[in-house]
């Protein structure tokens, strides 16, 4: 049978794990930014608009940065009239849809950065997503 041939099988391993970076790369990042914070503060704050333009959902399982000693999913929860943020293991996008994270909701919590960052500045804050996509995002600090 010919597609038992090693050359065949191998082109469409090849092209099976094209077409499945493809589909991975169609997580898109829009307007991200991060909130400026006065001098000696250790938290700031990460937002953006988050897409899927994929047909199945992608998860998001965690961030990262060189720019910071801690990165974490929040949200902003108001809970008998007192605001406050929790933790959110992971975010669930399903298929081309949007998410905004924006003040009030969903954030990146971004714990002790490791120099001062002033407006303009530009931050690279890594998305990880389940099954192993990691996009770098830059990030604009904005006052």
């Amino acid at each position: 049978m010919r597609w038992r041939n090693p050359v065949f099988v191998g082109l469409i391993l090849t092209l099976t794990l094209i077409a499945a970076a493809s589909e991975e790369a169609g997580v898109s990042v829009r307007d991200a930014w991060v909130r400026e914070s006065p001098l000696g503060v250790a938290m700031m704050a990460g937002y953006m608009a988050l897409r899927n333009n994929t047909s199945r959902s992608q998860v998001l399982v965690a961030a990262s940065s060189s720019g910071f000693e801690t990165v974490m999913i929040h949200r902003t929860i108001v809970k008998d009239g007192m605001a406050g943020m929790e933790h959110a293991p992971q975010i669930e996008l399903s298929p081309n849809a949007s998410l905004l994270f924006a003040p009030g909701g969903y954030h990146l919590m971004l714990l002790n950065p490791k120099r001062t960052l002033r407006a303009g500045d530009p931050v690279v804050i890594n998305l990880e997503f389940r099954g192993g996509l990691v996009l770098p995002v830059a990030f604009e600090v904005r006052k």
